[in-house]
């Protein structure tokens, strides 16, 4: 099953206008999730309306990314890009996912993530808590019962995140993470390529029926209040994404 790309126990701040640079990256092990959960995001994070989107026009703020995984590429399939659709959910996919054997780099279980571009940490699911299986089917039968994957379903089913503000209205998320990186909290300036999480499955309906499977980076450019790309056919979609990972 392609990935339900959000989770409980974020740390969540208003998105800042101005990053600050900080150290250089370090790739320390894996984070562990705690066992006590925190409330749902609020109102302040983005949110997404149900059923399409309007499309994101390519604005000149949305390029100088570097990739979240090094050595990783764009995904041929288009399953993998926003926009997809997501059928056990009744939604769409809104970011890109970077599977194993799908996007040029050796991707598993723990695998770095890295900020793709300078910005300020404006959550973090240190404290995330996996779904039970009464809850993955609570949330499914809800989603195909009402049409699509309302915001509360569609952020649990990201898993354990990390989000950054980049200013201009332009923040990425990281999600299905296995652990969050040492010192990477609210607040956090970040550069680009440094260390924020680790590949996983966290959040996916796998990560509760089989949780060896599903290792990949669900990974999203949001702008305002939608996602980049959001309605456009996969051409537009792709070329937005180039321009996105170019230089400024």
């Amino acid at each position: 099953m392609l990935d339900a790309c959000s989770g409980s126990g974020a740390t969540v701040a208003t998105p800042s206008a101005t990053p600050s640079p900080q150290a250089t990256p370090t790739a320390s092990a894996p984070a562990t999730a705690t066992a006590t959960p925190s409330p749902a995001p609020t109102a302040s994070e983005p949110t997404a309306t149900p059923g399409a989107t309007e499309a994101t026009p390519a604005t000149p703020a949305v390029s100088g990314f570097i990739l979240p995984i090094i050595g990783a590429c764009l995904p041929d399939s288009e399953a993998f890009l926003p926009n997809a659709p997501r059928p056990y959910r009744a939604g769409v996919h809104e970011g890109i996912d970077f599977y194993p054997g799908q996007a040029c780099a050796d991707i598993t279980e723990g695998t770095p993530v890295v900020a793709a571009k300078a910005g300020v940490v404006i959550r973090a699911n240190w404290t995330f808590v996996e779904m039970t299986p009464a809850e993955l089917d609570e949330l499914l039968t809800r989603s195909q019962s009402q049409g699509y994957t309302d915001e509360a379903a569609l952020d649990r089913f990201r898993g354990r995140q990390v989000w950054i503000d980049h200013g201009g209205g332009v923040i990425t998320r990281y999600a299905h993470l296995s652990g969050i990186a040492p010192g990477i909290d609210v607040g956090t300036a970040v550069q680009a390529g440094q260390v924020v999480g680790y590949v996983g499955n966290s959040g996916t309906p796998e990560a509760v029926t089989a949780p060896t499977t599903e290792m990949h980076l669900h990974f999203e450019i949001r702008v305002g209040d939608s996602y980049l790309g959001a309605g456009l056919p996969s051409a537009p979609v792709l070329a937005l994404l180039e321009q996105a990972f170019s230089s400024p």
